[in-house]
């Protein structure tokens, strides 16, 4: 391919994305900047990412959510003052991060390193934190299901008002059919395959990952998730470890530089008080 048939083709593959994106109805567009192409890939760059992200996740600047846990675990966080972000490792086994690449056919982060070990272990995983919520609007019968799933019966809800500078503040994507990747996605992998027999790549694909899971094991727990990334070569909050968790910490009721999260304990509810500073606000179950 001479240089000119090789700008055309270029230019090829970014009118087809800019075509897609705006049948998805995103009215941004890109530009050549925004990919590049090897012999066997094309490399969607960060803008590209954004628009992707935003348009399937809404990041949300601010909201009021619920935290239900075991008795030990509030106290803990109450009395540390300290709310944990946690390693997605840590939830591997239960769909994280594999559903997303085998419904996108993103085999290379599911093939095995040198050490025996996926990709998506050693590449995604270890930099991504997170912290889950739950909508306040709940049915009884869902309230039920929280309380013994997360609190084990007994356990405790706080109620939690979230204010996000990081963008990363989104509800879950539950997928609707095993296997079936998210149109905007596939549309753009066929495009890239019409346009020039190529894959794609995705930059922040692993952020992608972090907000997806199978619907119908899922859905009803209609999560928010809290995702902050760590960067080697960014500084950020201390990682710290306990039973083999990696996590970091974020002080309560402080607007957070170093997370850019805020959250705000505004209510402890229980069937009794737990064991907490006088000046959080309890509220008796079912009072």
């Amino acid at each position: 391919m001479n240089p000119l048939e090789a700008i055309a083709m270029r230019q090829g593959v970014v009118t087809d994305i800019n075509n897609v994106l705006s049948n998805h109805k995103i009215r941004e567009t890109i530009s050549l900047d925004d990919i590049t192409i090897t012999s066997n890939l094309v490399h969607l760059k960060k803008n590209l990412s954004e628009l992707i992200v935003n348009s399937l996740w809404a990041s949300i600047p601010s909201a009021t959510v619920y935290h239900f846990t075991k008795t030990e675990v509030a106290e803990k966080i109450l009395n540390s003052g300290m709310l944990r972000l946690t390693n997605i490792a840590k939830r591997i086994s239960e769909d994280e991060i594999v559903t997303f690449c085998k419904s996108h056919g993103l085999d290379g982060y599911l093939d095995e390193d040198a050490n025996g070990v996926p990709v998506y272990k050693s590449d995604l995983a270890p930099g991504l934190f997170y912290a889950s919520f739950t909508d306040t609007n709940l049915s009884e019968e869902e309230q039920k299901y929280f309380w013994n799933e997360f609190g084990s019966g007994n356990g405790v809800r706080l109620k939690i008002q979230v204010t996000a500078r990081n963008p990363d503040f989104r509800k879950i994507h539950y997928e609707k059919n095993e296997g079936k990747p998210i149109a905007l996605l596939d549309d753009l992998n066929k495009c890239i395959q019409k346009s020039c027999a190529r894959s794609y790549s995705l930059q922040g694909v692993s952020r992608l990952c972090a907000f997806y899971l199978p619907g119908k094991k899922y859905k009803r727990e209609k999560e928010y998730r809290a995702l902050f990334k760590v960067f080697d070569d960014v500084s950020g909050p201390d990682v710290k470890s306990e039973n083999g968790i990696t996590f970091i910490e974020a002080p309560l009721n402080e607007d957070q530089q170093k997370t850019g999260y805020k959250f705000e304990v505004i209510e402890v509810c229980a069937n009794d008080r737990p064991n907490m500073p006088d000046s959080y606000t309890f509220a008796k179950r079912g009072g």
